[in-house]
């Protein structure tokens, strides 16, 4: 099952959701997140790479040893899927994991050279003929769950109908505004309010037509200082100055610094007109620097961005993460291996940290490590390892991962993690949060397997509590060397408590050398939904559909609660044996061939939660 652009104009024209088969659609709301304060630029990350629709074109995910996976999601307010097909639908695996951190996610327009211009005109030939594919646009974003578009005109166009032009623009942006509350709409600086097709690195009174039109305008990345301090005027005047993103090409195409990881010096001078900005292509890391050191090497780019990229907080309950990335060598669920074999799916992708190594102001070889680790999940296809060395003996280690703004339900909140120790490692785990009382007061919630001592002031200690045993993800357990700790915390009180921050320390008296430990998942949640959840863990309704004209087999269910569900795991059972034929994000599941047989669908639910497995023949 394969998500796909549309080529031609009668594919646009042509095109119904009746046509199309559900398991294309993202079921992956937009998440909270704190927003941006006036005055702070944003950030866009247009993704072109290989011409689009590799192997994160698959609804089920695919073997690929060695994929793209983008994880630095807390820099960036939106997420552009380009290629050079007249119209992108950003594939679901990419929506999905959008939305998991907050991010709004977009497809491309474009219409380009000679065959573009034909099938540009036949879009702007009159009002009626553009208000049909505006609308077209508009039926496709809401039917696929996306965010908004980037239209990209990179042909001529006839004198005469760029009043057409700019009228699709601005049709098409009020339709969607009504249509997907929050989405937008982007015009990339290339054609003029004559028609012409020329490129102006800046926002002028050439361009400003359709700027005026939309959501904001993407530039042309051969800007200069000059062009950007007139782009700020002009956006000032009108009260839109975050609305322009500048373009910053990482392939380095006449752009500033020449891209790849001088990056930074482009992004740098933007900011210093304090200007959003636009990262177009940063697959380069993938595409020239040698896929076997992927994760480095992406690591190494974005924590040189780091200073000028502004991070997000979480601002919501329920928070539950394995760290999964969405692709591994294989898959875990609970420590056992499930599968072997490398695979990659970014619907899968877990939440990722907020914060990184760029955390840590000292020298490589002494620095603390926050990396993901694929030889060992405990659920999914990575976990976290967290490594470093002691500053001192009686000073702990600590590892930031979350900078939050949660405002605690008044209720009970069941917070568990669950760890590895590394066999020389000889230290104790905690985690950590920050959070500050309704009167403004910081305090320190320290929640650890023993109680301390002597807890500095404004500390409060919590300790594993039977309180949350008959919960389906509460006991204390090990499994494959990983342990499960869970806790309670009471908010019944009146008064509000927001957690600020979320870390993982490591303390020892007599540690010596880098310790290292390893973090499987890690969840807050309101413990009412884990009560709800204990009896309708479980699937219903399985159907088995032969669809005799694709040689395949469709299996569709229902789960009661469907809003708590990660993913579900698909297994066959034919023959007393238990084989794993897939996960899907949805309550539908697709076979390669014709299945004859029995089918068990698990549910698996906040992440590391398995329900009851329904077994259908």
């Amino acid at each position: 099952m394969e998500c796909l652009p549309l080529k031609t104009f009668e594919e646009l024209d042509s095109w119904s959701s009746g046509d199309l088969i559900d398991c294309r659609v993202s079921t992956v709301p937009l998440a909270d997140r704190k927003g941006r304060p006036k005055g702070i630029p944003k950030t866009l990350v247009c993704h072109d790479m290989c011409g689009g629709y590799l192997t994160d074109r698959f609804v089920q995910g695919a073997e690929d040893p060695l994929p793209f996976g983008f994880y630095h999601w807390q820099y960036i307010d939106s997420f552009i899927y380009f290629s050079h097909h007249f119209v992108t639908i950003p594939p679901v695996t990419w929506i999905n994991a959008a939305h998991k951190h907050g991010v709004k996610c977009y497809g491309t327009f474009i219409t380009e050279w000679d065959e573009g211009k034909v099938r540009c005109h036949k879009v702007i030939e009159s009002e009626e003929s553009l208000k049909k594919a505006a609308d077209k646009l508009v039926e496709i974003t809401k039917y696929y769950q996306f965010d908004g578009w980037l239209i990209n005109i990179e042909n001529v166009v006839d004198g005469d109908k760029v009043e057409n032009l700019r009228k699709f623009v601005e049709y098409l942006t009020s339709q969607i505004h009504q249509a997907i509350p929050g989405s937008e709409v982007i015009w990339y600086d290339s054609v003029l309010n004559t028609g012409q097709l020329k490129w102006q690195d800046e926002l002028n009174d050439k361009n400003c037509i359709f700027f005026d039109a939309c959501d904001g305008i993407f530039l042309n990345y051969n800007w200069n200082d000059g062009k950007l301090q007139n782009s700020l005027e002009l956006a000032k005047n009108k009260g839109r100055d975050m609305d322009v993103y500048v373009g910053i090409d990482v392939f380095g195409r006449g752009c500033l610094g020449g891209g790849g990881y001088n990056t930074l010096e482009a992004l740098a001078a933007i900011r210093k007109f304090n200007m959003s900005a636009a990262i177009f292509a940063p697959g380069w890391v993938w595409e020239t620097q040698g896929k076997e050191n992927f994760i480095e090497n992406e690591n190494r780019f974005w924590r040189l961005l780091d200073s000028y990229l502004p991070s997000t907080e979480i601002i919501s309950l329920p928070l539950s993460t394995t760290f999964c990335q969405g692709f591994g060598k294989k898959y875990n669920l609970l420590g056992d291996v499930v599968h072997e074999g490398s695979w990659y799916n970014l619907s899968l992708q877990e939440r990722q940290p907020i914060c990184t190594n760029a955390q840590f102001p000292v020298v490589p070889e002494d620095q603390p490590s926050i990396m993901p680790c694929t030889e060992d999940p405990f659920s999914g296809g990575a976990c976290l390892e967290l490594s470093g060395n002691f500053p001192r003996v009686d000073q702990p280690l600590l590892f930031r991962l979350f900078d939050t703004s949660i405002t605690l339900p008044h209720e009970d909140v069941i917070v568990s993690y669950t760890c590895k120790m590394a066999d020389n490692t000889n230290c104790d785990l905690f985690l950590k949060l920050e959070v500050q009382a309704e009167d403004g007061s910081n305090q320190v919630w320290i929640l650890r397997e023993k109680e301390i001592s002597k807890p500095q002031p404004n500390m409060t200690v919590y300790t594993p509590t039977e309180m949350v045993k008959d919960l389906p993800n509460a006991t204390v357990s090990t499994n494959n060397g990983w342990a499960t700790w869970n806790y309670c915390i009471n908010c019944t009180a009146e008064v509000d408590v927001h957690v600020k921050s979320i870390s993982f320390g490591l303390e020892s008296t007599n540690a010596k050398g880098r310790q290292s430990v390893k973090i499987g998942q890690l969840q807050m949640i309101p413990k009412k939904d884990l009560e709800s959840l204990a009896t309708r863990d479980y699937v219903e309704e399985v159907k088995i559909e032969e669809l005799s004209e694709e040689g395949r087999c469709r299996i569709t269910w229902q789960c009661p609660s469907e809003a708590a569900v990660s993913y579900y795991n698909v297994y066959s059972t034919a023959n007393g044996s238990k084989t794993l034929l897939g996960r899907s994000k949805t309550n539908c599941f697709y076979t390669e061939t014709r299945y004859k047989g029995s089918v068990s669908i698990q549910p698996v639910f906040y992440s590391t939660i398995p329900g009851k497995t329904t077994v259908v023949k």
